[in-house]
C-alpha cells in the first residue's frame, strides 16, 4: 500500500497488493458513510449498505455503552475466537485459538449471524464485485472481524482479493496471533486503518478495562451524542460542539498514555532483543495489552499524514504521537468524533514512509519533514524518530536474513538433499527401499553417510525454524513462499521416513512409545496446509536419474513399524490395523503413495500388509484399501 508521495490531488492513490483500490475519493466517502450511520437514534451494533460504482460498500455502527467496552471477566477484554465457523486455524504455538476484544467480537457475532450480511458480501463478491467493509470506532472492529472472516471463507486461490476494510478511529483488537496471522496470509493489503494522531479512543484497550471504566462512563455517553449529531455538519472544517467534555479527561488521556508507553517499550524490547531472558521475565510478571496491529496504517493531522505498511511501526507511532505536550487534553477526545471534518483536507496532502531504516534524526524531505512535524514525530522528537528507525532496521534485516538463507541453501543443502537422493536410488537399484535398507543399515559406510546427511539437515531446518523465524527474524509471510514450501515437504516427505526408521532401530518406542515427531516436520506440513494454493505441489527429485515421486504421507511409516512391531509378537490389533488403513486410503485415492519404496524387494510395508490381510475377514478385506496393494503385489510378482 502506497501514497503517491506528496501528492495534492483527490486522485492520489494508496496501493493494495497488485491493484490501485484507496484513493482520497473512496476514504473520504467510506469516512461520511462509517459517521453517518450514527445519525440514528438506535444503540445496537447494525450496517447500512450502499454502493460506489464497482464496489459494494457495507458500513457498520458499533454499540458506544460502556459495559460493551469495559465490561469483562479479563484484564484487558480479550476472548477467544469461536462459534464463526472460520478463523479456526488461527492459533498460537500451544494450539490454542487467538484472542480478540470480547466486547467487538460479540458485536460482530451477532450481526454476523442474525443478517443478511454473510449472504449478501457472498453474492456480490461472486459477481465479481469488490466488497469493501468500513466503521468508525467499533464499528471498524466489526468490519475488520467481517473482512477477516470473509477473506477465510471466500478468497480462492488465483482469484483477485477483492475484499477490502477501512477504518477510522480504529482500537486495535486482535492478538499477536490475529496480527501473525494476516501478514502470512499476505492479506495485510487488504487493511487501511485511518487514525487521527491524538485520537486517544483509538488507542484505548491499550489500557486495561478498570483502569479506564470510570471515564468511560461519562466519556462514551458523550462521543454517542456527538456521532449522532455529526451529521448536521458535514461538509464543515470545524467540529460542532453542543456541549462541554465530561471530567476527568486529563486523567484518561494520561492513563491511556502511560499503558501505551508500557507495550511500546516491552515490544520493542522483545523485536530488538529476542533472546534476552530478561524479556520472558517480565512477560511473565507483567501482563500487558495482547492487542496488537494488522494491515496497513494511514496516521493523519489536521494537515495531512503519513502512509506506513512497517507494522513494527505502527505501535510507536500510536504512543509518540499521542505524546504531545502542547495539546490541550480534548483535542484527545474530540479528534475521535472529527474524522469526517478533518480527514477531507487531511487526505490531500499524504506521503508514504518506506524505508524507515533511513530515516533522518534531521530533516530530510520537507514534505515528509511536515507531515512528521505536524504528528509530533519531528526531529524535536529524538525519541521518535530513533523508534521508527530501529523498526525499518528490524524489516531490512528480516529481509537480509531470508537472502542468507538461499545463499545458504545452494550451498549447505542441496549437496546433502542430493546426496540423500542418490541414496535412495541407490537402494533401490539394489532391490529394497532406502527406508528399509537404512534401518537393517547393511551397508555401513553409505547408510553411515546417509544418516550424518539427516542429522544436518535436521540441525539447519531447526536453524531455520526456531532460532530465525520463530524469533521474528524472517518476515511472517516467509512461510508463504512457494519455494520455501518447496523445500520444506521435499525435505520432510524424504527425510522425515529415515528419522522414524531411526526411533525404531534403535528401540526408543519401547520406551517412549508411539514415535514423538519433532516439531520442524510439523511446522513444514502446517506452512504447506495453509497456503491450500501449494498444497498440491510435488517436488521433483534433486538428484541424478532419480525414482518417481516420494510418498507424501512423511509419517506412514511410522504406522507401519507400529504394525510390525505386533507382527514380531503375532500380536494382532484391529485398532493399529485400522490407523494404518486410515492412513493409506487418502494416498491411494490420490495416488500419494510410492509403491518403489514401499514394495520393492522384502519390504517391512509389503510384509506388514500382507501379515494384516492374512488375518482381516472377508468382509474387513472387502472394503479395505490394502485390497490394491495385494494385488499391485501378485502383479509384480507374475512380471
Amino acid at each position: 500500500m502506497a501514497f503517491t508521495a506528496g501528492s495534492s490531488t483527490s486522485e492520489s492513490r494508496l496501493i493494495g497488493g497488485s491493484e490501485t483500490f484507496y484513493s482520497a475519493t473512496l476514504l473520504s466517502a467510506a469516512c461520511n458513510l462509517s459517521c453517518s450511520v450514527y445519525i440514528r437514534e438506535r444503540d445496537d451494533p447494525s450496517y447500512v449498505r450502499t454502493d460506489i460504482g464497482n464496489t459494494v460498500v457495507f458500513a457498520f455502527r458499533g454499540s458506544l455503552d460502556p459495559q460493551v467496552v469495559t465490561s469483562t471477566t479479563t484484564k484487558y477484554g480479550e476472548c477467544r475466537i469461536h462459534d464463526i465457523g472460520c478463523l479456526e486455524w488461527m492459533k498460537d504455538g500451544n494450539n490454542q485459538p487467538a484472542s480478540v476484544h470480547e466486547g467487538a467480537f460479540n458485536q460482530f457475532l451477532d450481526i454476523w449471524s442474525n443478517s443478511t450480511l454473510q449472504e449478501e458480501a457472498r453474492l456480490e463478491y461472486e459477481r465479481g464485485k469488490t466488497v469493501l467493509f468500513t466503521g468508525h470506532s467499533m464499528g471498524g472492529a466489526i468490519a475488520s472481524l467481517a473482512t477477516l472472516c470473509m477473506l477465510d471463507k471466500q478468497l480462492q486461490p488465483g482469484k483477485p482479493k477483492s475484499i477490502f476494510c477501512i477504518t477510522f478511529g480504529f482500537p486495535l483488537i486482535g492478538d499477536e496471533v490475529v496480527a501473525r496471522a494476516v501478514r502470512r496470509k499476505r492479506w495485510a493489503d487488504q487493511f487501511c486503518h485511518v487514525v487521527l494522531g491524538r485520537d486517544a479512543f483509538s488507542r484505548i484497550l491499550l489500557a486495561p478495562c478498570i483502569s479506564v471504566r470510570k471515564p468511560l462512563e461519562a466519556l462514551l455517553p458523550y462521543l454517542k451524542r456527538s456521532m449522532q449529531s455529526a451529521g448536521d455538519s458535514m461538509g464543515s472544517t470545524d467540529t460542532p460542539m453542543e456541549e462541554a467534555l465530561p471530567e476527568g479527561i486529563a486523567e484518561f488521556v494520561g492513563t491511556v498514555i502511560q499503558h501505551c508507553s508500557a507495550v511500546v517499550n516491552y515490544s520493542s524490547a522483545a523485536k530488538m532483543s529476542p533472546n534476552n531472558p530478561l524479556i520472558a521475565v517480565v512477560k511473565s510478571l507483567v501482563k500487558l495489552s495482547p492487542y496488537r496491529p494488522f494491515g496497513h496504517y494511514v496516521f493523519c493531522s489536521r494537515t495531512g499524514g503519513i502512509s506506513i505498511e512497517n507494522h513494527f511501526a505502527v505501535l510507536p507511532i500510536l504512543y509518540y504521537a499521542l505524546q504531545t505536550s502542547d495539546v490541550n487534553s480534548e483535542q484527545f477526545i474530540l479528534e475521535h468524533v472529527g474524522y469526517n471534518h478533518i480527514l477531507p483536507n487531511a487526505l490531500q496532502n499524504i506521503v508514504k514512509l518506506q524505508e524507515l531504516s533511513d530515516l533522518p534524526l534531521s530533516d530530510g524531505d520537507s514534505r515528509i519533514a511536515t507531515q512528521l512535524d505536524a504528528l509530533g514525530l519531528g526531529v524535536q522528537n529524538c525519541q521518535a524518530r530513533l523508534s521508527l528507525s530501529a523498526a525499518g532496521q528490524l524489516l531490512k534485516q528480516q529481509r537480509e536474513n531470508v537472502s542468507k538463507l538461499e545463499d545458504e541453501y545452494q550451498a549447505k543443502m542441496e549437496i546433502p538433499m542430493n546426496k540423500l537422493e542418490d541414496y535412495r536410488s541407490l537402494c533401490i537399484r539394489d532391490g529394497s527401499g532406502y527406508v528399509d535398507a537404512f534401518k537393517k543399515k547393511q551397508r555401513r559406510d553409505r547408510d553411515f553417510q546417509a544418516n550424518l546427511k539427516r542429522l544436518e539437515l535436521a540441525g539447519w531446518w531447526d536453524e531455520i525454524i526456531q532460532n530465525k523465524f520463530d524469533k521474528d527474524l524472517l518476515p511472517d509471510d516467509f512461510p508463504c513462499s512457494e519455494e520455501w514450501i518447496r523445500r520444506g515437504t521435499q525435505y520432510r516427505l524424504l527425510v522425515e521416513p529415515l528419522d522414524i526408521a531411526n526411533y525404531y532401530r534403535l528401540g526408543k518406542n519401547e520406551d517412549s512409545g508411539f514415535y514423538g515427531r519433532p516439531s520442524r516436520y510439523k511446522t513444514l506440513q502446517k506452512w504447506l496446509e495453509d497456503n491450500e494454493e501449494n498444497k498440491q505441489l510435488q517436488p521433483p527429485p534433486t538428484g541424478t536419474d532419480q525414482p518417481t515421486m516420494l510418498t507424501q504421507d512423511s509419517c506412514l511409516w511410522a504406522y507401519v513399524e507400529e504394525n510390525a512391531c505386533l507382527m514380531d509378537k503375532n500380536n494382532y490389533s484391529d485398532e493399529k490395523r485400522t490407523e494404518l488403513e486410515n492412513r493409506v486410503r487418502p494416498l491411494i485415492d490420490s495416488h500419494g503413495l510410492c509403491m518403489e519404496d514401499l514394495m520393492t524387494g522384502e519390504s517391512t510395508f509389503k510384509m506388514v500388509v500382507n501379515w494384516l490381510w492374512t488375518h482381516m475377514s472377508p468382509e474387513q478385506q472387502a472394503t479395505s484399501p490394502f485390497r490394491s496393494i495385494i494385488y499391485y503385489s501378485l502383479q509384480t510378482d507374475q512380471n
